[in-house]
């Protein structure tokens, strides 16, 4: 199979949960048959990279979002721009689609990454071409245009993330036929509770007998902030309820980092979010970070509770990453997180914005070591069971390679 990857969330620009899914995707394919390439997006240098199978082509006409927006110079993006760039899109495809004789194509989140000019495109190339077209949905339709890009294009098959973006996308409209739930997993031997559990505390400047509550997300979606919705403004009602009786407890928000194209965005998403912490009273004791990819596990691994009380969530890729780092979790009842945590087996689920119900849990997983040590060993067991990247994506480009035919 020549297997073609195009996604707008790049692993080299930005940190996140499709970003995670990208680089392990890229570190699966090289032990796999085939040949596999990769389109993503380069905020300035045009160049191909070559690991054993796999092809990654940096693009810039890919690095080019929805929303118009004032650059750093004032000035808005144009019309033109988007056009340009699509069209150049268009006609790199076509060309690369024959040329390497691609026999399968996977869109990631095209219908929320770039203007809805690229999906057009897209299926105008492989339609005309009579190649298979796959869409993978990391994001629910948010908006009636996203579902109709989802409902009304050519996908040979919808590929969703979680059963509850499965079924937003049925109860948009989407024929049951084309849905297919694909979960996200992660890399069990990059993610493990064998990482350096101490180098955090000794990083942060935080004693060994004090405890790190962690939370790990993004704090924009598009040009907006996004604080409210990932649940970090209730965390930090709930931390200040649990530090009013107790010194030796920090809250840890590693925030993703953004394209820096985001750059003034996220800043201001930042200074927005330093403005909660002082209203609730916690700035001594609330660190806000964002560490390389890479150091992930380790941050998991020095943590001793994972929490992330989103508002909604389609998958919670977090969530498995702490699991498997051995960190005992705590999400909210909504979206897929509770297709990742079994309440009062593997974790606890509590309601949204309901700050005293999550400072109750953080506190039972800080003070009571029998239901951590229930919830590690079964969280561990969850990610080995059902989460482990390699089988998941073999699952996956099996199912391809089968709607291929």
């Amino acid at each position: 199979m020549n297997h073609l990857i195009i996604s707008p969330n790049s692993p080299f620009l930005s940190v996140g949960g499709i970003e995670r899914y990208i680089r392990n995707l890229i570190d699966f394919c090289q032990d796999q048959p085939g040949t596999y390439h990769f389109i993503l997006p380069s905020k300035t240098k045009e160049e191909t990279v070559q690991i054993e199978n796999v092809s990654i082509h940096f693009k810039s006409f890919i690095n080019l979002s929805y929303k118009k927006r004032k650059g750093l110079d004032g000035r808005r993006e144009s019309k033109k721009q988007t056009k340009d760039k699509s069209i150049e899109f268009f006609e790199f495809l076509n060309t690369f689609i024959s040329d390497k004789q691609i026999s399968a194509v996977t869109a990631e989140n095209f219908h929320l990454g770039l203007p809805p000019s690229y999906s057009l495109m897209l299926n105008m190339v492989c339609h005309s071409k009579n190649i298979p077209l796959f869409l993978h949905l990391h994001s629910f339709s948010m908006n009636p245009l996203q579902t109709e890009i989802i409902n009304g294009l050519f996908w040979k098959k919808v590929l969703c993330v979680s059963k509850s973006v499965a079924g937003d996308c049925f109860q948009k409209g989407l024929e049951i036929s084309h849905i297919s739930t694909k979960y996200l997993g992660v890399n069990i031997q990059e993610f493990t509770p064998k990482r350096d559990a101490t180098w955090l505390k000794k990083h942060l400047g935080i004693p060994s007998s004090h405890k790190i509550i962690v939370t790990a997300s993004r704090i924009l979606q598009g040009y907006s902030d996004i604080l409210t919705e990932k649940g970090i403004i209730n965390l930090l009602d709930a931390f200040s309820k649990i530090q009013s009786t107790r010194s030796d407890v920090h809250l840890l928000l590693a925030v993703g980092k953004p394209p820096q194209r985001l750059h003034a965005e996220f800043e201001s998403a930042l200074h927005k979010l330093e403005g909660y912490i002082q209203i609730h009273g916690v700035e001594d004791r609330v660190i806000v970070k964002t560490f390389p990819m890479q150091k992930m596990p380790e941050v998991y691994a020095g943590a001793d509770v994972f929490a992330l009380p989103s508002e909604n969530e389609t998958f919670g890729q977090v969530f498995i990453e702490a699991m498997a780092c051995g960190l005992p979790v705590v999400g909210t009842n909504v979206g897929g997180i509770p297709e990742i945590i079994h309440d009062e087996e593997n974790g606890f689920l509590v309601q949204p914005n309901d700050a005293s119900e999550l400072a109750q849990k953080l506190t039972q997983l800080l003070d009571h070591e029998k239901t951590r040590k229930r919830f590690i060993q079964n969280g561990l067991k969850t990610v080995s069971q059902c989460f482990d990247s390699k089988k998941l994506f073999a699952q996956m480009f099996q199912f391809i390679a089968k709607h291929s035919s």
